[in-house]
């Protein structure tokens, strides 16, 4: 595993994500119409990657849905995670909050479908036609 991760660092997902089904799945962004399947952990992360958010405030807001039975390793499964999605070119880090654009702000079914094509098409998604 490489360096720590800086919580201080906010997160934000640069992929297009559904939650049809119940599973969080990101959008292919070379073929708009494919969906990859997330674990839990992966999904929750994408699903609350907002941009508006450091990675501490996620792991505190992550430790608060536990009450009093925190995993042991939340902090270092969440940051496995993390590194996990920067890898996989599904989110980046910035030192800075960041407003995401239309097509990234929320799953796709909830959406504008006309908006969302436009915006994704902004974002250097292929036509969805």
């Amino acid at each position: 595993m490489g360096e720590a991760v800086e919580r201080k660092k906010y997160f934000y997902r640069i992929l297009a994500f559904t939650r049809l089904g119940g599973e969080v799945a990101l959008i292919d962004k070379s073929d708009p119409a494919e969906t990859i399947p997330l674990e839990s952990w992966l999904g929750t992360v994408i699903s609350l990657a907002d941009g508006q958010h450091s990675i501490e405030e996620l792991i505190d807001y992550l430790r608060g849905q536990y009450g009093s039975n925190v995993p042991a390793e939340l902090e270092r499964t969440v940051e496995s995670v993390i590194e996990r999605l920067i890898e996989s070119q599904a989110l980046m880090l910035s030192d800075e909050s960041n407003v995401l654009p239309y097509h990234l702000s929320k799953p796709l079914e909830e959406l504008d479908p006309n908006e969302a094509k436009l915006s994704m098409a902004e974002g250097g998604y292929p036509s969805m036609d």
